[in-house]
């Protein structure tokens, strides 16, 4: 269990269960979520191509925040839901 403290959200704190890792991404579709930064999208694609080589992905799905300051949409997250198996998210600038 991890608890996740978020100071956009009113006082009080959500409890978050991290999904199953995976025991191998062999084989596996991986998401890449852009959060829209500066250089992060090459950086991103980058670490997509080194987990390719190295641990033989299916296939890598890109896509993007539509905005920088905020949460991913429901859509986007629900997107990924049914598209991969795992997911890389990060930043750039």
């Amino acid at each position: 269990m991890m608890i996740v403290l978020d100071p956009r959200l009113k006082s009080g704190a959500r409890v978050v269960t991290p999904a199953p890792r995976l025991a191998s991404l062999a084989n596996k579709r991986l998401g890449i979520l852009w959060n829209n930064r500066l250089g992060g999208d090459r950086l991103l694609k980058h670490v997509g191509r080194l987990l390719q080589e190295k641990c033989g992905l299916a296939e890598i799905y890109f896509t993007k925040k539509t905005f920088v300051g905020n949460a991913a949409p429901a859509e986007i997250i629900d997107d990924l839901v049914s598209r991969v198996d795992a997911v890389v998210v990060g930043v750039g600038d």
